[in-house]
């Protein structure tokens, strides 16, 4: 009985690490065949709470519209460009070793997933935690049925935390856009 019970476990254990271990392979081959991404998105800093809609085209490129102020972010290459029509202000930032610009970087996002050992379940959700330095995290949400991305949560150096959460996602969207920086 307790040799049957040992066989027992023991399966159970390694059916669990191998199920772990499929859903890494198929949110990273499901990442490798992604281009670009079109979708709505609801940003929360701080409990501030923003809507609008994006565009990503892998790598580095970015545009945001943000649907209740006269704002809009864009992204080219290792530079975020806030464009902020009511100050009639422009702001730009280097990204290159952030968050955002992990995100924006298919390839460095497959190659820190690939050192993720364990990924979290919640809801209809799989959660993959890299962390970018001792101070600094992305929670990377994707869905688990298709294993796409759904969101992300960056946990900052000064503790503070931006949700990205997006819905009404198109995949490989044929595009014309730019990403050049209004003027």
């Amino acid at each position: 009985m307790k040799k049957f019970l040992y066989i027992v476990l023991t399966m159970l254990i390694f059916l669990s690490a191998n199920t772990k271990g499929s859903e890494k392979e198929k949110i990273i081959k499901n990442l490798e065949k992604i281009n670009s991404i079109k979708f709505n998105f609801t940003q929360t800093t701080n409990d501030i709470v923003e809507n609008g809609n994006c565009l990503i085209v892998y790598p580095k490129k970015m545009r945001c519209l943000y649907e209740e102020e006269d704002k809009e972010i864009v992204v080219n290459d290792d530079y975020l460009f806030l464009i902020n029509r009511r100050e009639n202000k422009n702001y730009n930032y280097n990204i290159k070793d952030t968050s955002l610009g992990v995100m924006l970087d298919k390839e460095n996002i497959i190659e820190k997933l690939s050192k993720v050992e364990k990924f979290n379940k919640i809801d209809k959700n799989i959660i993959a935690i890299i962390d970018l330095n001792s101070q600094e995290s992305i929670e990377i949400y994707f869905n688990s049925k298709e294993m796409n991305i759904v969101g992300w949560k960056i946990k900052n150096y000064d503790k503070s935390n931006l949700e990205f959460l997006m819905k009404n996602i198109s995949i490989n969207v044929n595009t014309s856009e730019k990403f050049e920086i209004p003027k």
